[in-house]
């Protein structure tokens, strides 16, 4: 098996595993190997709401090889907050 890219979800219990697609990874400007978390979210039917709903605690970009792992980055959600405008505050804002 040749390398292949996923990006894992870690909660408090849990792990998961989501692919990415050949077609979806890119080198970016520092020469590495990417893919934007969002474009993998939305073929899951998830957004970054799901993931703070579900607490996670980190999210890694990891190239999968036949024999290792190997993490080319990863975000911690310890520190993030997510704010969603609800429609009070909208109207709140446009009187």
């Amino acid at each position: 098996m040749g390398n292949r890219f996923i990006y894992v979800i870690e909660t408090a219990s849990e792990s998961k595993e989501l692919l990415v697609r050949e077609h979806e990874v890119i080198e970016n400007a520092d020469g590495e190997m990417d893919c934007p978390l969002d474009i993998i979210l939305r073929r899951y039917n998830m957004t970054w709401e799901d993931l703070f709903q579900m607490q996670v605690k980190t999210v890694s970009f990891i190239q999968h090889g036949s024999d290792k792992r190997k993490v080319i980055h990863s975000i911690s959600f310890e520190h993030l907050f997510y704010f969603q405008k609800n429609k009070e505050s909208e109207t709140r804002a446009s009187k």
